[in-house]
């Protein structure tokens, strides 16, 4: 009998490209997370200042992060993606021996708005390299495993940050993220003959150059998602130190990244063949949960419990709502397309620490995230009137498929 070759080619998908900036987005993301996670406590410590003002160092992070990806989105079709990674990575390298230098709160928050900026900057790249190297056909499943490099960064990021800082000391947390941050400039060299983005706009002017139209009304979506991921990620360490639960806290972002890493493939195919709906409502009902859990958690099993949910929601929330944006748009809008995505993604996760730092502040950890997940699941409602309701299942869910089209 003959064998029936792959519907989709893993060749073609796991390039020279393709693994490279999959290192890259890794290796400056988890440098980014460390940094995130640990700089509220820094600032707190250090310079003695109110838990409001200490979360805002790591929102200005985000905020640059959007600053970076909102100029970059309509540059990277002018200079070349290769040569964005290339500076963005140059640059945050450097940035990040920069935290050697940090003498006052003040300059602690321009060199986080800064590198943050760089950082939206490496970011664009990678993922619009990224877009580029993915068959059309397997877009979710491609999107899906390149971001479990996110999904790695966004749990080992925090727990090694908050780790090192609780049990190490920070000045080994310094040399640990400047040697990352080198690596990952060294893998940015690696790129061979990276595509070429057509612009569809030259002028700097226009708001459609960095913008994209069609993904915005989604991208809505995105923000209120990432308010629970920035206040947790900011915030998770203080409510561990107050409840007394420190390795729980740590715990958290391992078990959330071990259940992404799992279900993240799945989650991919499941975008690819039934459609984007079968993914982003359960993962928006899953990270409500766990964010419910972490405000009634008063022992290590609920916070980890909380884990599981954040990595069957909001782990594979961030990947499908990435392809989501990818398909709404025609090949030569896509570094626009994901700019604008998480644009607003991190607009949202950069709003979150100073915006419930003062509800943390007045009400309590708790209230702030009882008020999240009632957030968090009223953005299910908000998602079926934005995009769901029109975009019903490609098939019916359990219908019997040829094995032409279940050959892997």
């Amino acid at each position: 009998m003959e064998k029936l070759e792959p519907t989709f080619g893993l060749k073609q998908l796991f390039s020279r490209n393709f693994c490279t900036v999959t290192v890259t987005n890794f290796l400056v993301m988890i440098t980014y997370y460390q940094i995130f996670v640990s700089s509220a406590l820094f600032a707190k410590e250090h310079f003695n200042v109110a838990l409001a003002q200490a979360g805002l160092s790591a929102g200005l992070m985000v905020v640059g992060c959007l600053i970076g990806r909102f100029i970059f989105g309509n540059l990277i079709s002018q200079i070349g993606c290769a040569k964005v990674l290339i500076f963005g990575t140059l640059t945050f390298c450097l940035l990040t021996f920069a935290n050697f230098f940090l003498s006052s709160l003040s300059i602690m928050y321009a060199q986080r708005l800064i590198q943050g900026i760089f950082f939206g900057a490496t970011l664009t790249a990678t993922g619009t390299i990224m877009a580029y190297c993915v068959p059309s056909s397997i877009q979710g499943l491609g999107v899906s495993i390149f971001s479990l490099s996110t999904a790695l960064a966004l749990a080992l990021g925090p727990f090694l940050g908050l780790f090192i800082v609780n049990f190490v000391n920070y000045d080994f947390l310094l040399k640990e993220t400047t040697l990352l941050s080198v690596l990952a400039f060294l893998c940015s060299l690696v790129i061979k003959n990276p595509p070429t983005i057509p612009s569809t706009s030259k002028s700097l002017l226009k708001l459609s150059s960095y913008i994209e139209p069609k993904v915005v009304n989604f991208a809505l979506i995105a923000a209120l998602m990432s308010l629970g991921y920035g206040a947790i990620s900011s915030f998770l360490g203080n409510f561990s130190q107050e409840r007394h639960l420190e390795t729980a806290a740590s715990l958290f972002f391992c078990t959330s990244a071990f259940v992404t890493i799992i279900t993240r493939p799945i989650s991919g195919r499941f975008f690819d063949r039934f459609g984007e709906n079968i993914v982003l409502y359960p993962a928006i009902i899953f990270t409500a949960i766990a964010l419910l859990l972490l405000a009634i958690a008063q022992n290590s099993f609920l916070i980890i419990l909380a884990g599981i949910f954040q990595g069957l929601g909001f782990g594979n929330f961030q990947s499908s709502g990435q392809a989501l944006t990818l398909k709404l748009v025609s090949k030569e809008r896509y570094a626009q397309a994901s700019s604008t995505f998480f644009i607003f993604f991190d607009l949202g996760n950069g709003l979150s620490p100073y915006l419930f730092g003062l509800i943390a502040v007045a009400l309590g950890f708790e209230s702030m995230f009882y008020l999240l997940s009632a957030l968090t699941l009223l953005t299910a409602v908000l998602y079926y009137f934005v995009h769901g309701k029109d975009h019903p299942l490609k098939m019916p869910l359990f219908k019997r498929r040829s094995k032409k089209h279940l050959s892997l």
